[in-house]
């Protein structure tokens, strides 16, 4: 009982995320041949905002699921997004300029190199947003069953840390290089 559960969540999971991954994929597609940069608010969302806000999600619509995976759609669109959006902007200030002056295009270095590099960034988003999202919810059914007084206060608690990890690594992510190669 307790495999299929955590089975069943997974999978309604992973449908949302590559969803919003399509979704993601194609405003990166947009905004690649609009504008060179997408924007910061595009771009805030890293793996511990994704977690901070998965939780409070989870606290606020802990009754309703239709309401619940709606926002965790949102919250997998900015999440992917912002993995690729990262991924790209990266490859493409490190190697543009060396494909360019192999006598590529700039649609064919997007398609031919950062596309091919994006699959497995792609993947590991998508499994990796399905993984926390099915544990943060059982996490928070099984601890609302045997803590229900202190229920709230718990997932608060890992809320606030996942936030302030996530604001952290804003700052850590500042102070990198950017044209260095993300290993």
């Amino acid at each position: 009982m307790l495999v299929s559960d955590i089975v069943h969540i997974f999978l309604s999971f992973l449908i949302i995320t590559v969803l919003a991954t399509v979704l993601s994929v194609a405003s990166v597609f947009a905004f690649q041949r609009q504008i060179r940069k997408p924007t910061f608010f595009l771009l805030f969302m890293n793996i511990a905002f994704a977690n901070g806000f998965i939780f409070l999600s989870t606290m606020l619509f802990t009754d309703n699921y239709r309401l619940h995976n709606l926002v965790l759609f949102l919250i997998a669109y900015l999440y992917v997004y912002g993995s690729l959006g990262r991924h790209m902007s990266r490859y493409d200030d490190t190697f543009r300029m060396l494909f360019l002056s192999m006598g590529y295009t700039r649609q064919e270095f997007f398609k031919k190199y950062l596309i091919v590099q994006g699959k497995w960034k792609l993947a590991d988003c998508i499994l990796t947003f399905s993984a926390i999202a099915t544990v943060i919810r059982f996490l928070s059914d099984h601890l609302k069953y045997f803590y229900p007084d202190e229920w709230l206060q718990i997932m608060l608690l890992f809320t606030v840390i996942c936030l302030t990890v996530g604001v952290s690594r804003w700052f850590g992510d500042s102070s990198v290089n950017k044209l260095s190669k993300e290993e």
